[in-house]
């Protein structure tokens, strides 16, 4: 069984929910392009950075921050801005710029968890694929 969702209808989820306007771009079918517009004043810019797949563990999703030099840092100040946009305990920084995201910990990710063995995780050229089969 597969599912997906493209990336304007994810774009516009997170935007109704952390107020947040991120867009995603295919890069390749481990890994999606993340951009963040900021608005400095007078300089307004998109800061991008890759987001690449590792792992599904469970209904947990390890993933890895590519963005250069100081991705780290980049990763650190990015979570310090979203504390109390985000859900307390949704995302677990790891070292060497990975990200934890506990999935389950959104009702409606952890219902499709609960009734779906979810097997693995697609980047697809217009959004997320979810590769699983149904629990018996």
């Amino acid at each position: 069984m597969k599912a997906s969702i493209t990336f304007p209808e994810l774009q516009n989820i997170l935007l109704e929910k952390t107020n947040q306007a991120l867009s995603f771009a295919f890069v390749d079918g481990r890994t999606v392009r993340v951009s963040y517009p900021i608005n400095l004043g007078f300089i307004k810019k998109d800061i991008s950075a890759n987001l690449v797949i590792k792992e599904l563990i469970g209904s947990d999703l390890l993933v890895q921050l590519s963005a250069g030099l100081g991705t780290d840092t980049l990763l650190t100040t990015a979570l310090n801005l979203l504390k109390g946009k985000i859900p307390h305990g949704l995302l677990e920084q790891r070292p060497d710029s990975h990200l934890l995201l506990h999935l389950g910990q959104i009702p409606q990710v952890k219902s499709v968890f609960d009734k779906v063995d979810v097997r693995d995780l697609h980047v697809l050229n217009e959004g997320l694929e979810v590769e699983g089969a149904l629990k018996m």
